[in-house]
């Protein structure tokens, strides 16, 4: 009897205005000894869904992603989800637990609990949603990235900036509307409270310099049971600004979990 170790999957979401594209330059020590699954969510790059609220709400996106797994004949994973990705990542968690070997969050939050806060958001997205379909997608992508949320990419000039739109383009634009309308953090439920229920290994990443989200972060790792916290210097998009740290940071975290081999018999 040989010992033969299978490939573990990790399932990788990104965030808005991103797509598959977000993470096709993923380091060999993760590409090369993991099974990497990188969708397009609903309304960005090739995914097109019907654009209501049915298809792209919290449920409607859970429910998706898990069709779209089990199609694959999936059952454990790894789950890493970035910013709009890493919500939907806790959500996903916390309805399929059974199925997470470990959960990896960037730049997330698991919602809004106050009413009043939730409510203003959602005025502000589908103001941003109508916004998206009255521009053209370069002008949209350059409003978006000149928000504070993203210093750490627009500090760096407008050659970078040009760069950075690029690598988002084409985008859907009623697409993207229809993710900020249906799955903005004043819509999708608050799951603070079931943050004790996530009994998987957790990694939770935030940019010190996103002081929201970096204070968010440190909420998550209070409330969930097993996950450990790294602060890069970064603004909201460690990934972009500081890549080598980051999957430093998740190779790390990956090669501490339990291995999990499976016996194969190899019959002559």
């Amino acid at each position: 009897m040989i010992l033969v170790k299978k490939k573990e999957t990790i399932v990788f979401l990104h965030g808005f205005t991103h797509s598959s594209h977000s993470f096709l330059n993923l380091p060999e020590e993760i590409f090369h000894n993991y099974r990497c699954l990188i969708p397009d969510l609903p309304g960005h790059g090739k995914t097109k869904v019907l654009e209501a609220a049915t298809a792209f709400d919290t449920e409607a996106q859970v429910k998706l992603l898990k069709e779209w797994l089990s199609s694959l004949g999936l059952n454990k994973f790894h789950l890493f989800g970035y910013s709009m990705g890493g919500r939907l990542a806790l959500q996903f968690a916390l309805k399929n637990l059974a199925q997470i070997q470990s959960l990896i969050l960037v730049s997330t939050t698991a919602g809004i609990e106050d009413q009043t806060i939730r409510s203003e958001r959602i005025r502000a997205d589908n103001q941003l949603a109508q916004k998206i379909l009255s521009l053209e997608p370069i002008e949209f992508l350059n409003q978006w990235l000149s928000q504070p949320l993203f210093q750490g990419i627009t500090e760096r000039g407008t050659d970078f900036i040009a760069q950075e739109i690029q690598k988002r383009l084409p985008i859907q634009k009623s697409g993207l509307a229809c993710s900020l309308k249906y799955f903005n953090t004043g819509i999708m439920p608050s799951v603070w409270d079931q943050l004790s229920e996530l009994k998987v290994r957790c990694l939770v990443i935030a940019g010190s310099r996103d002081q929201k989200y970096s204070k968010l972060a440190s909420s998550l790792v209070t409330s969930i049971p097993d996950a450990k916290l790294i602060i890069l210097e970064t603004s909201h998009t460690p990934l972009i600004e500081s890549p080598l740290c980051l999957w430093k940071s998740v190779i790390n975290f990956l090669q501490r979990l339990p291995c999990r081999e499976r016996e194969i018999k190899i019959i002559p």
